[in-house]
């Protein structure tokens, strides 16, 4: 493994010169294959680098911001990052959680290394098998049989569409960022867009040119993207409704029904495996 692909403590980066305690990585390696994980927390992150191997990213526990190229997003456990090798990438993390990043060498989890970064949906057997690739003992047999099985699972994949895009403007971007921190903030587009002093269509047009979605597509989702880290944390349904801005449980059901295929208990049951 080249020293580019180490997620060694000359690549982490903590913002505002904060000082702590860089968390080791607990780091599984076999034949062509390198595993590592760790725990991060809020508001700490890996600056913009890149690799000479291609890099799966998986948030087993929290939440992340990812950068490539032009493009960013927010990610869950629902949802990997396929990053080729060479592809300069940051990393942001918003919750305590665990990521677990796996290094290949180029094209072999992934066809066409040019195709550039892939979001990919993770199923309940994707994630067992990074999970035991994270965990499990190298030397045993199963875990070379995870191994063997996850060339399969990333194939497979299918790349996602209901990732949240994150803004690039700076203006639509620090509205993003406030709703993600506090998705119940009742304010409308007319009224975010007077605290920034910008009219109501320079905010709308930059969420539409920088994720696809309309302002109000764009806050239910990041709501319901909310709504899963706290369901996964054994929150209420009741009180991740009210948490995300949804003034009764119903709506709140029938908008994650809308979208994840799940009532809001089923899916946090089904992704716990309970």
């Amino acid at each position: 493994m080249s020293s580019d692909t180490a997620l060694s403590a000359d690549r982490y980066r903590l913002p505002r010169d904060r000082e702590r305690e860089i968390p080791s990585v607990d780091q599984r390696t076999s034949g062509r294959l390198v595993v590592e994980s760790y725990v991060v927390a809020p508001e700490e992150g890996f600056e913009l680098h890149h690799h000479d191997q291609d890099q799966l990213a998986w948030m087993r526990r929290g939440a992340m911001e990812l950068s490539v190229g032009g493009q960013r997003w927010h990610l869950r456990g629902e949802h990997a990052a396929w990053i080729p090798a060479g592809a300069p990438h940051a990393m942001l993390f918003r919750e305590h959680g665990d990521l677990i990043s796996v290094y290949t060498d180029p094209g072999m989890l992934r066809d066409d290394p040019a195709e550039g970064a892939r979001l990919l949906d993770i199923d309940r057997l994707a994630a067992g098998v990074l999970d035991h690739l994270a965990t499990g003992d190298r030397r045993s047999r199963r875990w070379r049989l995870c191994a063997a099985l996850l060339d399969d699972v990333v194939r497979d994949a299918r790349s996602s569409r209901q990732v949240i895009a994150l803004p690039v403007d700076p203006r639509a971007r620090a509205v993003a960022d406030a709703l993600l921190a506090d998705p119940a903030d009742p304010r409308d587009l007319a009224e975010w867009a007077s605290s920034l002093g910008v009219s109501t269509k320079t905010i709308a047009r930059a969420f539409v040119a920088d994720t696809g979605c309309t302002f109000r597509e764009w806050r239910v989702r990041a709501r319901l993207q909310v709504a899963v880290g706290l369901l996964l944390t054994g929150e209420s349904v009741q009180g991740t409704a009210l948490a995300v801005g949804y003034d009764a449980a119903s709506s709140f059901i029938a908008a994650f029904r809308e979208r994840f295929g799940l009532t809001p208990a089923a899916y946090a049951a089904h992704t716990r495996g309970g």
